[in-house]
């Protein structure tokens, strides 16, 4: 019966991991095939046998898979890096139980360390799935109801107790079901966080329909920000453009795929939203930043609306933290992606421009002067680069 769960608990997960494209499942099933493996060789293998190491090797990887699978699951490196740097830890130290179990022959004392880190991986996750559970409803609750099972389970029965004596037929052995239970949690966590991934994309196809706005990103689109710029400029407002190019941008894709590249957008323009104020305006413009010529390019710009006039030092300080705040990795399926190297050109209206055109062009300039310098910030003004070096 428990080959026969586990074998469907790898259907599951073969079925997650076609319908999802998501490298994390692979994860997943290779825990289900080696907790398989391990418990078929234990229940046919006297404790004595000169083979019985190998299946605790089985049991080993098993535990390695299941906690690179749940952590990259509650995408605990984003959201709680702590206790991420923790699971990397018992990481490699599954690591060297694999090796150990590879040489020491002696069943017990592989089955004793493996109960340790086991218990340890285990309450990890119940804590990261905790502090993500606002994020995650289903998929932390259920990640918790595992790591319970699993405890409880080891509790009733310890692992070291598989090499007392063999198993008899139809002896159920509770660390053993506890297992498969908790893989089975696992797999309906990931099917929530499936799920509701799914829901995500259904609401951001629901925003393509928005005018006005970006459905990858949810900032406003082109057709928003050039609303929004016509409007503040018949009301006769004074306002601050900021156009953002990603240097390098193209090298995501071309590296990682279309997916992280993705992942990377939506990442920089939540950070963007969260360095200005609610009557601002942060929109995606998609292809080359205006003033640029160059053939073959795949990346995308962005630009920020500034209501009111701040003076020259203010935005250069909001330029600085959108640089900085740009520069974080991007967590992407388990890998820390380049974020981005920012520049920003800078144009105020009316000073450097009477229409939304104008000033587009007049960041543009400032955008290329910035990227042409080799020292220097980040960004530049439009009203203080001179006509030659705008020209260059």
């Amino acid at each position: 019966m428990s080959h026969g769960l586990l074998a469907g608990l790898m259907v599951c997960g073969l079925v997650l991991l076609v319908a999802s494209g998501a490298r994390l499942h692979g994860w997943y099933l290779l825990a289900c095939g080696f907790a398989l493996a391990a418990f078929a060789a234990l229940e046919r293998l006297a404790p004595g046998d000169p083979l019985a190491h190998w299946a605790a090797l089985a049991l080993v990887l098993w535990a390695g898979c299941r906690l690179q699978f749940a952590r990259q699951l509650l995408e605990l490196r984003r959201f709680m890096p702590r206790l991420d740097k923790a699971a990397l830890v018992l990481l490699a130290a599954l690591a060297l139980a694999a090796l150990h179990a590879a040489i020491e022959t002696r069943l017990p004392s592989i089955l004793r360390v493996l109960q340790a880190l086991v218990i340890a991986s285990t309450v990890i996750l119940a804590a990261g799935a905790l502090a993500v559970r606002r994020r995650m409803n289903w998929t932390a609750l259920l990640v918790c109801a595992g790591a319970v099972l699993l405890l409880a389970g080891i509790s009733a029965a310890h692992l070291s107790g598989w090499s007392e004596r063999p198993l008899a037929p139809g002896q159920v052995n509770p660390a053993q079901a506890a297992v498969i239970a908790e893989l089975a949690a696992l797999a309906l966590a990931a099917a929530a966080r499936l799920r509701a991934d799914r829901a995500m994309e259904m609401r951001a196809h629901a925003l393509m329909a928005s005018p006005g706005i970006d459905a990858l990103t949810g900032a406003a689109s082109r057709t928003g920000f050039e609303r929004r710029g016509e409007e503040w400029l018949r009301d006769g407002r004074q306002f601050s453009l900021m156009l953002i190019d990603l240097n390098g941008f193209a090298a995501v894709s071309e590296r990682h795929g279309r997916a992280a590249s993705n992942t990377v957008l939506a990442a920089i323009a939540q950070r963007l939203r969260e360095q200005v104020r609610a009557d601002d305006l942060v929109a995606r413009l998609e292809g080359d930043a205006p003033g640029e010529d160059r053939e073959g390019s795949d990346h995308s710009s962005f630009a920020i609306l500034l209501v009111g006039n701040p003076p020259r030092q203010k935005l250069a300080e909001m330029a600085i933290r959108i640089e900085t705040a740009g520069a974080r990795p991007v967590a992407h399926e388990g890998r820390l992606l380049a974020g981005g190297e920012l520049s920003i050109g800078i144009a105020c209206h009316p000073a450097d421009g009477d229409t939304l055109a104008g000033l587009l062009e007049s960041a543009g300039r400032a955008l290329q002067h910035c990227k042409r310098q080799r020292m220097g910030p980040a960004y530049a003004f439009a009203g203080e680069i001179s006509g030659e070096a705008a020209r260059a």
